[in-house]
């Protein structure tokens, strides 16, 4: 009897725990891989979503399936920004699905008038969302970049991910910039966050678009830009950058006229800062060594150590000069690039909270050591001179 009472009440769980109640095909969702946000008229804001579009892969009519667009641009308007994604539906018949969005990119103008947490409030709110999609801000209207046909990617969204993501292995003139991020520099003591910052060109086949430094975000809103040159310095300064090209100038009087600058390839870098509180100034020394490979010889020559100690000389003072002139433009535009401003917070956070509120100026009277070290490992190549010459 105890048996079958079991029996039946397993039964009974059963039937009222169906496995499909609230079931979502695939056929009604539209996976969602890019999204452009643009100012509109009266207070309005335009959306272009990206969407992926099914395409058979057996191809027809002598043409490979491959070779098809496998997104279609939706172009929605609203008052708010859960007003015009729920408009989508309008538009596919589906319902829109988040969980798949690469990129979101944002007009400079947009920045400029709004915060742009109150721009991307809902996805930092809606559970579909991921904080791991990338933010970019473009130069002119961000719809435009959706319409990009992408160079080698299926999707914009997915070449704009691969710009940032392996600019910031190779050769630092970007950044890769998550939802995450964004929300920890704004949430940050300073505010300030640095993004991504795309603009296009015209090429052979049509625009092309390209990461071209960073913009400055503070609290929110539009600062600036930081020029590609700059944006390299900024990684050093934070001990982000691992690798990448250095031009060390030709030597005054050098022999081969006209030629151009040698180029040393980073192989392992470190840099350190410290602050030193002083009463009511601070101090900040830049500690930085790194060693590089020749991946160019000009007009420089490593045939004794001698030379090796010379020419590392000329890159700690070209690397020198470049952290120096960018901490000196920080200063000029009083913007804390570097979270000078958070880490004496976490040092003293008494101290902080009384300097918080004037700390522009403070940031701006700051006076800045810089040391590099540079060691030379080899020369690239047997030959430890420029191959045009023959001495």
């Amino acid at each position: 009897m105890r048996k079958i009472a079991v029996a039946g009440c397993l039964i009974i769980c059963v039937l009222l725990l169906p496995g499909c109640w609230d079931k979502a095909e695939l056929t009604d969702r539209s996976f969602i891989l890019g999204l452009a946000i643009d100012k509109a008229d009266n207070g309005m804001v335009d959306l272009t979503v990206q969407i992926y579009k099914p395409i058979h892969s057996g191809g027809s009519e002598g043409k490979q399936g491959g070779g098809d667009i496998s997104y279609i641009n939706v172009q929605t308007k609203g008052e708010t920004m859960f007003d015009g994604i729920r408009d989508i539906t309008l538009h596919v018949g589906r319902k829109g699905q988040w969980s798949h969005l690469k990129a979101i990119i944002v007009e400079d103008q947009v920045v400029q008038i709004y915060p742009v947490g109150d721009v991307l409030d809902f996805f930092y709110r809606d559970h579909e969302a991921r904080l791991s999609s990338s933010f970019f801000i473009s130069q002119g209207k961000a719809a435009q970049y959706l319409e990009i046909k992408p160079l080698i990617e299926k999707t914009v969204s997915q070449q704009l991910i691969q710009i940032t993501e392996y600019s910031n292995r190779h050769n630092y003139k970007t950044t890769d910039t998550s939802l995450l991020d964004l929300f920890l520099g704004l949430r940050s003591q300073t505010g300030i966050s640095l993004v991504p910052y795309i603009t296009k060109k015209d090429g052979e086949k049509g625009a092309e678009l390209m990461a071209n430094g960073m913009a400055v975000l503070k609290k929110g809103k539009w600062q600036g830009i930081v020029s590609p040159q700059d944006t390299r310095m900024i990684h050093m300064l934070l001990n982000q950058y691992k690798g990448g090209i250095i031009r060390v100038p030709c030597e005054t009087g050098s022999d081969s006229k006209g030629a151009r600058d040698n180029s040393l390839e980073v192989l392992s870098f470190h840099s350190k800062l410290k602050p030193q509180i002083e009463g009511e100034t601070v101090n900040l020394q830049v500690f930085v060594q790194f060693s590089g490979a020749m991946g160019e010889m000009k007009c420089t020559k490593l045939k004794t150590p001698e030379d090796e100690k010379k020419f590392a000389a000329a890159a700690a003072q070209t690397v020198e000069e470049s952290l120096r002139k960018t901490l000196n433009q920080m200063k000029q535009k009083k913007l804390d690039l570097i979270g000078l401003g958070d880490r004496i917070y976490r040092k003293d956070p008494a101290l902080w909270k009384r300097w918080k509120r004037n700390w522009e100026e403070r940031f701006a009277d700051t006076q800045f050591d810089v040391k590099v070290k540079v060691e030379i490992k080899n020369s690239g190549t047997a030959i430890p001179k420029p191959l045009s010459t023959d001495k």
